[in-house]
Order: structure tokens, then sequence, then C-alpha cells
């Protein structure tokens, strides 16, 4: 059973019990209330017989016969009885389509004694009519007894129990109609839910829950359903380029590894095959060396961009930057005395992060320029302060600069440009340094662009967070 279903039956079972309740009170009600008019007629009649008419009772009704007496009295639904002192009784009946009933009704009531005492009206069946009764005493030991059938009271609760019994079906065939297509409404959002599941579980990851505007539940579900699904989306979709990274990741490592592994192995064979000769030895292991000096240093640029990938927290503390980048500044004209290198920092600027990290990205940065420019390129490298607080250092040289393209993929790992992988001049990079740059910078909660304007060099910036 659907749930649509559930919900109109508990609905017509519920309006059900409401119809049912409320017309078992109005019939109640009506029936007390005509009970209490007949009661009230009873009283009257009963104390009109004790006040007027007991002379008439008591000194004509003997003398005449039962039908004479009742053609006397005017037409009516009320039956009297009167039993006299002898145990003689006369009916009364008014309504002459009512059957005289010989003191039967006296004869039925129990413990006549305490009614009369009481005076209060009760109900009575004799020969299968329900009649409200009342029973009084008389003056000479005659008992009267004043009744009216409730055959009228009967009829009218049934007749009101048969309209309410229609109306109630009516009410319900028409609530039930109306409760399924008003259901089936409000549950169309729980439908374009179990579409949108059915979808997404097919590999739809970009389909959505239609909904309104209102604050109803199904739209407030459908709107947190659809934050849910772009979550999730992003989640994939972040998988996705992980495992895509990861991929190239391994396929560029290898091709780098590659490399020099094979130099290594080609040497190794030939000084065993004993094909170097003695003088070649020398310059032979140097070159082995040289190979496995650059895959070291290749696989602890991964180590470190594994931890950094890690998330791994950092050695913070307050840090001199202008004194690292004078440091580094420092071994860069060591290493290369005959570049023009401009350094522009002030005194002092104090950051909060990791100080061999830091060394590590100015390193790498002065590096690229050395690396990737002509020798006796000009470069500067300047440090200062934001007007909003930020640290921001530049490092700008007057090479040739990068292309569109190039710059666009310039901190992408093992990207290098056409020139970068020129290796016949020994001064091609593993196209690593760049990426450790934003690595780091990203760790410290700052960022890095790049920009090259047509002929005027390579600006790298990086933004620190200030202090």
């Amino acid at each position: 059973m659907t749930l649509r279903v559930r919900l109109m039956l508990g609905l017509l079972v519920l309006l059900a019990i409401c119809l049912g309740t409320a017309g078992t009170a109005s019939a109640l009600a009506l029936r007390s209330h005509l009970t209490q008019e007949t009661d009230d007629r009873l009283e009257g009649a009963q104390n009109l017989i004790d006040t007027r008419g007991v002379a008439l009772l008591t000194r004509v009704v003997p003398l005449l016969s039962g039908v004479a007496a009742q053609r006397v009295i005017t037409p009516t639904e009320f039956v009297v009885e009167l039993r006299q002192a002898n145990g003689t009784t006369v009916t009364l009946a008014g309504d002459t389509a009512q059957p005289a009933t010989g003191g039967r009704l006296l004869a039925a009531v129990p413990d006549l004694d305490r009614r009369i005492a009481a005076g209060a009206p009760f109900t009575l069946v004799a020969a299968g009519t329900r009649y409200r009764v009342v029973v009084g005493a008389l003056p000479g030991g005659i008992t009267d007894l004043v009744a009216l059938p409730l055959r009228p009271v009967e009829a009218t609760t049934s007749r009101l129990v048969a309209v309410e019994a229609v109306a109630a079906a009516v009410v319900l065939a028409v609530g039930g109609v109306a409760a399924w297509f008003l259901l089936g409404r409000g549950l169309r959002p729980l439908r374009d839910i179990t579409g949108t599941a059915a979808a997404i579980a097919a590999g739809d990851l970009e389909r959505r829950v239609p909904h309104g505007r209102s604050r109803t539940e199904t739209d407030r579900l459908a709107a947190a359903l659809n934050i849910m699904l772009a979550q999730i989306e992003t989640a994939f979709e972040g998988r996705r380029r992980s495992e895509e990274r990861l991929r190239q990741f391994v396929a560029d490592a290898s091709h780098e590894l590659r490399t020099p592994l094979t130099s290594v192995r080609g040497y190794v064979d030939m000084l065993r095959q004993g094909i170097v000769p003695p003088s070649g030895t020398n310059d032979a292991l140097r070159r082995v060396q040289d190979e496995t000096r650059r895959m070291s240093t290749l696989v602890d640029d991964l180590l470190y961009l594994a931890h950094l990938d890690e998330a791994r927290p950092l050695k913070l503390s307050a840090v001199d930057l202008a004194a690292i980048v004078r440091d580094a500044a420092a071994d860069a004209a060591a290493v290369e005395p005959d570049r023009p290198l401009s350094v522009q920092v002030p005194p002092e600027c104090q950051v909060v992060g990791d100080p061999d990290a830091l060394r590590q990205v100015i390193g790498n940065l002065l590096a690229n320029v050395r690396v990737h420019t002509p020798p006796g390129t000009p470069a500067t490298v300047s440090l200062g302060t934001a007007a909003d607080g930020d640290i921001h250092l530049e490092v700008l040289d007057e090479g040739p600069g990068l292309a569109a393209a190039d710059l666009e993929r310039i901190f992408d790992r093992f990207y290098r440009s056409a020139d970068g992988r020129d290796r016949g001049r020994g001064r091609g990079g593993s196209g690593l340094g760049m990426s450790i740059v934003a690595a780091v910078v990203a760790a410290h909660g700052g960022g890095v662009t790049a920009t090259s304007p047509p002929g005027q060099g390579l600006t790298v910036r990086i933004s620190l967070p200030a202090p």
C-alpha cells in the first residue's frame, strides 16, 4: 500500500470518526431536548389535573364509561389513567389512534409509591411501546398517571440519524476524492525526489529536485537535498580530479625517474663489462653520482609535496621574512655572481610561518630565474606590506617570459615549458619547483600569481596574510 493510499485512508477514518462523534452528539442532544420538552408537557398536564381537573375526574369520570369519557376530553396524544380507591382503573386516551390500555401502564409501573413520592417523569415500556410517564395521587385515594408516547421523539431522532448518515456518506465520498487529488499534488515533490535519486544512481550527478519558493516541508526537503546533491557532485568531481592528478603524478614521476635510472644502469653495465677505459672510469662514476643526486632531489621534492597534500601542520612561528629574503638573495648571488640581482626589502618584516618552508619558496623562485633565463638577465626581489596589512613578495626577471599557455600551467606538477625541456644545456628543472611554491603558500593561507606581459619577463607575486 502506497503512502498516498495510507494517508487517504487515515484521513477518511479520522473524518468518519469525527462525523460519527458529531452525529451521535447531535442525536443525543436532540433526543435529550425532545425528552425534556415531553417532560415539561407531562408536568404541565399533571399540574392541570391536580389543580383544575380534580372535581371533574372524581365526579364525572366514574359516571361515564371509558369510551364516553374519552370523547368528552379534547383529542390529544396524552394517555391518562385513573385508579380509584376500589382498584377500578379508567383509561383516557385522547389520541383516537391510541388503543385503550386498560390500566396496563399503572400496572407496569415498578415501585409505584416511590414514583408518586418523587413526582418526576420516567420512561416506561408497555406493550412494546415506550412512554414518558409521571404519576401522582389525587384526593379521594385516586392514583393518576399521565403519559406521552415516545414514538414522535424516536421518529424525529431516527430521521436525524438517517439524514446525518447520508450526509456523512456524501462528505466521506467528496473528502476521499479531494484527499486523493490533494495528496497526489502534495506528494509530487516526493515522487520528484525519488525520480532524481534514481537518475543520480544511474549516473546523472547534475540532476536536481525541482521545488518552489514556499516554506512547506517538501520544498525545504527538496532544497536541502539539492544542497546535499551539489556537495556530493563537488565531492565526486574533486575525487575524479584527485584521481586524475594522481594518475598524472605517477606517470610524470615514472617518466622523470626513468631517464636517470636508465643512465645509471647503462653506466653500471658498462663498468661491469669493462667497456669503459680506466681513464674514463672517474667520469662514468661522476655521471652516476650526478644522476643519483638528481633522483634524490626529485624524490625529496615528491615527499615534500606529499606531506603538503596531507595537510600536515607546519611549524609556525614569528619569522622575519626580510632576513630570509636577504639570505636567499645572497645565496643566489654566490651561485651566480654575474647576474644583476636587486633586493628591495624593509629592515624588518614579521610574518607567522614555517621558516624552512619560506626559505624553500624564495629559493625555488630564485632558482627558477637562474634556470629559465639567460645568464646575466637582471632580476628584482621586492618585499612590502599592503594597505590591508598583507605581506607581498615579488620576484621579477627581465627574461623572455612565458607564453599564455605555459603561464596557465606554471604551477602544475612536472610541467615545463618547451625551453625547460631542453636538457642538452643541463638547465632544465624537474617541474616541481613552482608546484612546491604554490603548495607552501597555500599552506600558509596565502596566494600566488604569475604574470608575463609580452617581452617583459615573468613576475611571480606571493601574498601572505598579516601576522
